[in-house]
């Protein structure tokens, strides 16, 4: 579904997640970070208003990745926080080594692999940066 001015789409919703996935094809340091690598993560938020989501995964492999609402069986790496916390950083308000580290968020699972993706995550937050979300 491609981006259409002046219309949000709801942070956490499949229209944001589908929204997610295009920018992050289209951007070309993400693109160059996930080159011959695989990784996924899975992201777990609580305290979520109006039933919105609270769980979806960013899946990496074969030189593509997507973003998707639910479950993923086996993500090497479980992000978990709460609502105003995921929209901060989502946002660009907020740093995930500085939610990590203020204990607003925990990560579990393979920690070396988000280690070595770190370019990549990097390159996400800046892919997302320009999509027009409703918190």
């Amino acid at each position: 579904m491609p981006e259409v001015a002046g219309v949000a789409a709801r942070f956490l919703s499949a229209e944001w997640a589908e929204r997610v996935t295009e920018a992050v094809r289209g951007h070309p340091g993400f693109g160059a970070a996930v080159e011959d690598i695989e990784f996924s993560v899975q992201f777990e938020i609580d305290q979520v208003p109006d039933g919105a989501a609270g769980r979806y995964y960013l899946d990496v492999a074969d030189d593509d990745a997507s973003l998707a609402i639910g479950t993923l069986g086996q993500a090497d790496l479980t992000v978990r926080t709460d609502y105003a916390t995921a929209a901060a950083i989502s946002q660009g308000t907020l740093k995930i080594q500085s939610a990590f580290f203020g204990g607003k968020l925990a990560i579990s699972g393979n920690v070396a692999k988000l280690l070595l993706n770190q370019r990549a995550l990097d390159h996400l937050a800046d892919a997302v940066s320009g999509l027009e979300v409703e918190y």
